[in-house]
């Protein structure tokens, strides 16, 4: 999708139709977009590798991202960005924070890493699998392990998007099967003498720090000082005449029929034909 100018619109058209859908059947009381921030995290301080073999984002992706902001500023929608914390924490940081009064939260990703952050009231909905529902049974099913476990199973057979090295010689049954036997990465590396394959074993023994890393790189956290407040996210209605506005920028003419109508409450002086003819002449 291109406008008549040239600019790539497919990224911004998707995105919009999935959030008004989100918008519509959820209907959230509080909402909020996570941009990742700009600047190094620790991640990267701790490990120069981290995400290191991510490919450049396409040049008619990148030119999208600010008309996306403008899209959710446009609708009302507060955007939080931390400078050096990854979205991911600052989605975890929010999404376990003890609120005042009980609320559940709905986390929007395709990530499946945020399945750590699922509990009793964190809950994960993935838009690019059809809306797919997670608790904690569906994660259970899904990974393999407790959401309290999805870390320790990532440092383990490590993850190629964001280039955490894992234990070499693991890969994904060998982690589960370590991990459902000793719960957690710490226990297996300190009880490796107890694991059956030599392979496995070996592993656990001479890659200890750099399991240990991994698992560092993988855990979400979940306590970083992050200032915001829970009012300031209530979710608002939209900027009708700004959306109306930015449709016929980018030429989605096809979402315009689905506006409301401009307010045409404003004052007027009205006079009768016979009036106004009379005035005339």
């Amino acid at each position: 999708m291109r406008t008549a100018t040239g600019l790539s619109t497919e990224a911004v058209f998707i995105f919009h139709n999935m959030l008004r859908k989100l918008m519509t059947a959820f209907k959230p009381d509080y909402i909020a977009a996570i941009f990742e921030s700009s600047e190094p995290g620790f991640r990267s301080e701790q490990f120069a590798e981290y995400k290191a073999n991510r490919s450049e984002m396409p040049p008619d992706l990148g030119e999208q991202i600010p008309y996306i902001r403008r899209l959710i500023e446009t609708m009302h929608i507060p955007i939080l960005q931390f400078p050096s914390y990854e979205a991911d924490d600052v989605i975890g940081a929010i999404a376990w924070r003890e609120p005042a009064k009980p609320l559940e939260v709905v986390i929007v990703s395709s990530d499946k890493d945020m399945l750590q952050l699922v509990n009793k009231r964190v809950f994960m909905l993935n838009p690019m699998k059809d809306d797919e529902w997670y608790d904690e049974a569906k994660v259970e099913d899904f990974m393999g392990v407790k959401p309290s476990q999805v870390a320790d199973l990532l440092a383990l057979k490590g993850d190629s998007i964001d280039n955490i090295p894992g234990a070499p010689g693991i890969g994904d049954k060998g982690a589960r099967d370590i991990v459902a036997k000793f719960g957690s990465v710490e226990a297996a590396l300190n009880r490796a003498t107890e694991v059956d394959r030599k392979m496995y074993r070996e592993s656990l023994q001479n890659n200890r720090a750099q399991i240990e890393l991994s698992k560092k790189l993988a855990t979400i956290q979940t306590n970083i000082p992050l200032e915001w407040n829970l009012a300031a996210l209530r979710a608002q209605a939209p900027d009708n005449s700004g959306l109306k506005s930015l449709y016929k920028e980018l030429e989605f003419y096809s979402l315009l029929k689905d506006l409301p109508p401009e307010d045409d409450s404003a004052t007027r002086d009205y006079a009768l034909l016979s009036e106004a003819a009379a005035i005339e002449s």
